[in-house]
């Protein structure tokens, strides 16, 4: 019995000290949205350890709108409005566009490494610029790109459209999806290892004094 008290306080450790930490993960959204065309008013997607609840609204802050997948090789983006079949009205206004923010709230902390995007066609062509504000902090300007390598630490990622309504492109270049992002968990802190250290240190001397 104090042998089996021992142990269970060592797994209880354990658990406590074991982080939530994944290898690196791909969430391809183009692939999610395939043939899974709708809009939500929180995405959830689970994988890997790790869960994404992702949102849509203006980029003041002040008007809800929904996370969409949409198919065609596209993406994650915003809309305003949905049709009773969760389905976007008007239809191309399925992406990232004037005015709109998508946010990405894993939970916990997260480091992203990568970006794909797409253009409002879903091809890889920009002329526009994105902002960015990690964990509700400011939001910082930069350029539009298929590929936008990256290294960002955050539990929230909010990707907002602040170009001139209507754009400059007959691509869309300044209109985006996010087709995927890569990413991996953070380890738990240094501090809840001491913590566990302190609490084996408890139940070794908790044994001792039931010898």
């Amino acid at each position: 019995m104090k042998m089996y008290n021992t142990l269970a306080a060592a797994a209880v450790v354990t658990t406590i000290l074991t982080p939530a930490l994944a290898g690196a993960v791909t969430i391809d959204f183009a692939a999610l949205a395939n043939g899974h065309e709708r809009g939500y008013t929180v995405f959830t997607h689970s994988q890997d350890g790790i869960t994404l609840n992702a949102s849509g609204q203006s980029a003041d802050g002040q008007a809800p709108y929904y996370a969409y997948l949409d198919s065609g090789n596209a993406g994650l983006g915003v809309c305003q409005q949905l049709t009773a079949n969760l389905q976007c009205s008007p239809s191309s206004d399925d992406n990232v566009t004037y005015n709109e923010q998508l946010r990405l709230d894993f939970g916990q902390t997260v480091t992203l490494s990568g970006i794909t995007f797409v253009n409002g066609n879903h091809g890889t062509a920009f002329d526009g610029v994105f902002e960015l504000a990690v964990d509700n902090g400011p939001a910082a300007s930069y350029n539009l790109t298929h590929l936008f390598p990256t290294t960002l630490t955050g539990q929230t990622f909010d990707f907002i459209n602040p170009n001139l309504a209507g754009g400059s492109s007959a691509s869309n270049g300044y209109q985006f999806y996010i087709s995927s992002v890569n990413l991996s968990a953070v380890p738990v802190p240094a501090a809840a290892w001491l913590f566990g250290s302190g609490l084996l240190g408890l139940a070794g001397v908790a044994r001792r004094r039931t010898v």
